[in-house]
């Protein structure tokens, strides 16, 4: 399965990976922690993906297989350095309710702070996330969208850095030359690990 094709995420492909994202992160434990329980958490899920991948999609940066049951969002060091206006941070509060509730919403906003304070400040590809529908994990999935970032960016010399919210996927990352460089135990919550990569001949 590691030479499934990969290619960059086309407008059309949207609501299709958004219900693929949804369901490889149903159970992580970041989401489940942090957004809606019950029966509004898929929906919620659909829509965060949604909008980051409508978000990100300008960047040219999230990749897919050609099947659409695994994805990439990758974020350029250029897009984050765009300033956020004080509507656009009111209206991500608005979404933040909106995926969360407002029992949960607090935690969400905690989680994203925690990550801002740890990304590194040095220029680099962020791994916003990468997803692999429950039907079709274990076949190499990650590993290929993995692989196909990682060796352009070798190419770069351009380091790349994710936040793993899930320790059963630590090891892929390490087998991918990502290193941990922090822990992060989220109050009364789960914990993330901060994984660096440096670029490699």
């Amino acid at each position: 399965m590691l030479g499934i094709p990969v290619r960059t995420v086309e407008k059309r492909d949207i609501p299709k990976l958004s219900d693929t994202l949804a369901h490889a992160f149903y159970m992580d434990p970041v989401t489940n922690w942090a957004m809606r329980s019950g029966g509004g958490r898929m929906d919620a899920l659909r829509g965060m993906f949604r909008y980051g991948l409508e978000t990100d999609l300008k960047y040219g940066e999230a990749t897919t297989t050609e099947d659409l049951m695994a994805c990439a969002i990758w974020v350029p060091p250029e897009a984050m350095k765009e300033p956020h206006s004080h509507l656009e941070d009111l209206l991500m509060i608005s979404r933040f309710i909106n995926y969360s509730g407002f029992g949960r919403v607090l935690r969400m906003i905690s989680f994203l702070n925690a990550c801002e304070k740890k990304r590194p400040m040095s220029p680099h590809f962020y791994l916003d996330f990468i997803g692999v529908h429950p039907d079709k994990q274990g076949l190499g999935y990650a590993s290929n969208l993995l692989s196909h970032a990682i060796g352009r960016l070798d190419i770069q010399g351009m380091p790349a850095y994710l936040e793993s919210s899930n320790i059963r996927n630590n090891p892929l990352y390490q087998r991918h030359g990502f290193k941990i460089i922090d822990e992060v135990r989220l109050k009364d919550g789960p914990t993330f690990w901060c994984m660096w990569r440096a670029p490699q001949a």
